[in-house]
């Protein structure tokens, strides 16, 4: 409970590993909600909001599986604005469906016991160490990551809630044997009959397309030969990445910055101190825990003290040990009796806090020590570096603005003054612009009416915080539908193909017709003999096709004319079934496939229903 005072760092080894230790759970993004104070919201279900926060979670949890998936490929695709935009969207739906779920299980009185949640945290592998549960690793993880035992408990519990009412749900489903015997036995028949393709371009010799096919189909498709707006740019672009690189520092200037600020690189005294601490709530506190130190000032071992008085369940289990603590982090009433103690193994006496009476212990002490500026130099250059290179961005980025401004139809001499090119686009539309405008700050700018109808210089646009740019509409073309004359080939090479296709279908059908009235197929047709659905010797769309038809009653062959995927017309012909043999040994196997697709159908269609009935507002991305 103590933890709960600590202030934690930011530290990104400890922030991944709360990463994985969320993606162990049923979906990801649930650490968001542990939130303090107000903050923007993404969406709002049934009145709760879901904060900002627990999109960029979520958002950068699927970024980092979609990296591991893609690999090489990972930048290429999320490149690809359309893409990157349905990742946001699914983000956010999958958020949705979290919460439309825990709010459920809520209303349903799910609830996740306390002990429940303990030991499902000492099973957490990224807190064990040696197959046994370790506080200190446990503590730092959560310390560095934000998070408070109390809030990380309160996640757990939310979670866990959530994942009762899934496995509620997905253990409803079951399969029968006769329904796994039934899919076996036509997983695995086997079909005989046989197939003629007829290509549509032997038709197309045949075929005729007159200018009244073409207008008529100009007229009726409009939507097809609609452009989309496009314009083309010029603009000159700020980056802090490129001004780090032509920043020269001297020596002197970096043992000047380190002198300084000398005290950054001064380590504060430490110190290791174990507790036990006697919650307000506790009945008899403070009796307590006064018992609890007559029995230490009577010569008993602090940890056994410890695991018998202290409400602080996990480190009471490690004798009392908070681990290494500097002046600051804790509580002040517990910091001041803490740095109190003169000598390791000191112990103070009762000590009160907002959280509840404590006895504390000093276990281990490591003074303070200023790090030479040999050892730091590197890090020294680099913060001044970083530090010079930001100032001349800001300086430079205050130039751009004012010449662009004075200057509003040229970058020009922005460009000249700054030392940098006006970069220059093709046309583009919305959905393809090129990666440095791809940015939704950057694209309201520069396709807002303003721009586009003035064709002066932008205000200065912050992409990011090291990123910033002008630009300028050089063209511009507005929404329009071609004319025909621009179209025309198009229209005829299309009707070309689809009448062919019409001719080859047709003839199929005629074709299909003189054999269901007796006539013999010829040696044109390809026969097959007892293949099953994943055979790979013949096309995978004719292979279907034969599965799709139904046998004749009386035994004769089945003949059916269809359209392929690529346009060509085939025949199918089916002249007999054999029923599959079930594989017992399969069994188990199969009726597990089958009640997991049915939990899987069963579990998005109670979200749809949970969907359908709620009050959901999605609120514009960040």
């Amino acid at each position: 409970m103590l933890e709960r005072i600590r202030e934690g760092s930011q530290s990104f080894t400890a922030k991944a590993i709360l990463v994985l230790i969320i993606l162990t759970f049923a979906l990801a993004g649930v650490g968001g909600y542990i939130t303090s104070g107000t903050e923007d919201a993404v969406a709002e279900v049934n009145g709760e909001e879901i904060p900002q926060s627990a999109y960029d979670r979520a958002y950068e949890n699927e970024r980092s599986r979609l990296q591991e998936q893609f690999g090489d490929m990972f930048s290429a695709i999320t490149s690809d604005p359309n893409y990157m935009n349905n990742v946001r969207s699914g983000v956010l739906e999958q958020l949705i469906d979290q919460e439309l779920m825990r709010q459920y299980a809520e209303s349903q009185g799910m609830r996740v016991g306390a002990d429940q949640v303990k030991a499902a945290i000492r099973d957490i592998p990224q807190f064990r160490t040696a197959g046994q549960f370790d506080n200190d690793i446990y503590l730092m993880s959560l310390r560095n990551a934000g998070y408070t035992p109390e809030s990380f408990a309160n996640l757990m519990q939310q979670d866990m809630t959530r994942n009762q009412l899934l496995r509620g749900l997905a253990g409803s489903e079951f399969v029968l044997t006769p329904e796994a015997l039934a899919f076996m036995r036509l997983q695995s028949q086997t079909r005989s009959g046989g197939f003629l393709v007829l290509n549509n371009e032997d038709f197309a010799d045949s075929v005729e397309v007159t200018d009244a096919d073409v207008e008529s189909f100009y007229q009726q498709n409009q939507d097809m030969f609609r452009t989309e707006e496009q314009l083309s740019v010029a603009y000159v672009e700020l980056s802090l990445a490129d001004i780090e690189q032509s920043v020269d520092i001297a020596e002197e200037e970096v043992r000047e910055y380190y002198e300084q600020r000398q005290q950054q690189y001064t380590t504060e005294e430490e110190r290791r101190v174990s507790h036990i601490l006697v919650e307000h709530d506790t009945e008899n506190a403070q009796q307590k825990a006064e018992d609890a130190l007559q029995e230490l000032e009577n010569g008993a071992d602090f940890a056994e003290v410890a695991e018998s008085y202290s409400d602080d369940t996990f480190s009471a289990e490690q004798g009392g040990d908070l681990d290494w603590i500097e002046r600051g982090v804790m509580d002040e009433d517990f910091d001041n009796a803490a740095f109190a103690l003169e000598n390791v193994g000191d112990t103070s006496g009762v000590v009160e806090t907002s959280f509840g009476y404590h006895i504390i212990k000093l276990t281990d002490l490591r003074a303070g020590s200023v790090t030479p500026f040999e050892d730091v130099k590197d890090e020294v250059e680099q913060r001044l570096l970083a530090q010079q290179a930001e100032d001349r961005y800001f300086e430079l980025q205050q130039q751009l603005a004012e010449i662009s401004f004075e200057q509003p139809d040229t970058l020009e001499p922005a460009a000249d003054e700054l030392g940098v090119e006006v970069k220059r686009t093709d046309l583009f539309t919305r959905d393809r612009a090129p990666t440095p405008l791809s940015d939704d700050v950057v694209l309201n700018n520069i396709f807002s009416e303003q721009l586009i109808e003035e064709k002066l210089n932008s205000e200065i646009i912050e992409t990011t915080d090291d990123r910033s740019l002008v630009v300028r509409v050089t063209e511009h073309q507005p929404e329009r539908v071609k004319d025909m004359a621009e179209v025309r080939e198009q229209i005829v090479e299309q009707l070309r193909v689809e009448k062919a296709q019409q001719l080859a279908l047709q003839q199929a059908q005629e074709q299909a017709e003189e054999w269901r009235a007796g006539a013999e197929p010829g040696e044109q047709v390809t026969l097959v003999d007892s293949i099953q659905r994943n055979n790979r010797d013949y096309s995978s769309t004719l292979v279907q096709e034969l599965f799709k038809l139904t046998p004749n009653a009386d035994g004769k062959p089945t003949y059916e004319a269809v359209t392929l995927p690529n346009g060509d017309a085939a025949i199918v012909a089916l002249t007999s079934v054999t029923a599959g043999n079930p594989d017992e040994a399969q069994m188990d196997g199969l009726k597990e496939q089958l009640q997991n697709r049915k939990a899987q159908v069963m579990l998005q269609s109670f979200i749809d229903t949970l969907k359908a009935d709620a009050d959901i507002r999605r609120m514009r991305l960040q």
